[in-house]
């Protein structure tokens, strides 16, 4: 009887152990799903945009290297 109560014991200070760290990483998951929403709206580009910025960036490359680039 006391082999099955220590048993008891053991297993469940685990699933309480186990539950504790579920805790913490849905915690921390709701931490980086807030800082995705927050980096998402900073980086968002339209077509225009990334057509100016290669347009710059080809510009960029033939003033400074030449047809180098392209090779």
């Amino acid at each position: 009887m006391a082999y099955e109560a220590f048993l008891l014991v053991i297993f469940g200070l685990a699933i309480f152990f186990q539950q504790f760290i579920m805790y913490l990483m849905y915690v921390r998951i709701r931490q980086l799903i807030s800082e995705l929403d927050t980096i998402e709206g900073k980086i968002k580009i339209n077509d225009t945009e990334l057509e100016n910025l290669m347009q710059r960036v080809d510009e960029f490359k033939r003033i400074n290297y030449g047809d180098e680039w392209q090779k």
